[in-house]
């Protein structure tokens, strides 16, 4: 009886991998999600001990490209808590602790969030403590910093840096086009996720030492 001829097996260099639905991602970028620049799709490797390791155990690893951050809106913290101008120091001191936070914007309303000024820890401390104010009676516009120093979503973070360093300050609001507040940028955003290490590194040790 004659054998069945074997189909004819494809030589390696004519092997194609198709990427169909095989779990590869999108990686979205640093955070915080949403605004970050996005990196490209993931690579599936087998990680460090080759087609060895994938075998014994299964090991694995997603080979990622990196990306970094560029403008305000990729490294602000989004929607900051706000308060009034009315608001009682001793509210504005509750706020602070409660969201652990430094710094609260000062808004004409809560609905659109027109930015009027902002007012920090350090205001509280000195401005209420040295004068000897009663926290509860004390209204935050009396001791709010005015005009705001403020950035665009859209500026480059090396802008934020760079005024923070000019004006020796720790944070600066981010606001849109129409005066809203969108977010702030702090030294604390751009240490955690900006990876452009030995400037920013730089230029936040100067805002700190220099810095009220």
């Amino acid at each position: 009886m004659a054998k069945a001829n074997k189909p004819e097996q494809p030589k390696p260099e004519d092997w194609k991998d198709e990427v169909k639905g095989s779990g590869v991602y999108p990686m979205s970028g640093p955070h915080p999600p949403g605004d970050a620049p996005v990196v490209g799709q993931a690579e599936w490797g087998q990680g460090s001990r080759g087609a060895a390791g994938y075998e014994d155990h299964g090991e694995s690893e997603i080979l990622t490209s990196t990306a970094s951050p560029e403008r305000c809106r990729d490294i602000m913290t989004k929607d900051p808590v706000c308060c009034l101008p009315s608001t009682s120091v001793a509210k504005a001191a509750e706020m602070m602790m409660r969201y652990d936070t430094g710094i609260i914007p000062v808004v004409a309303n809560l609905e659109e969030k027109k930015l009027l000024g902002v007012v920090t820890d350090r205001d509280l401390a000195i401005t209420v403590a040295a004068d000897a104010c009663d926290p509860k009676t004390t209204s935050v516009e009396s001791v709010m910093f005015r005009p705001p120093i403020v950035c665009s979503p859209d500026d480059g973070y090396e802008h934020a840096l760079q005024t923070m360093e000019r004006n020796q300050i720790r944070r600066v609001p981010i606001v849109d086009r129409t005066g809203r507040i969108v977010g702030i940028v702090s030294q604390a955003d751009v240490a955690l996720r900006v990876r452009d290490s030995a400037k920013t590194a730089e230029v936040v040790q100067e805002i700190s030492r220099k810095a009220a």
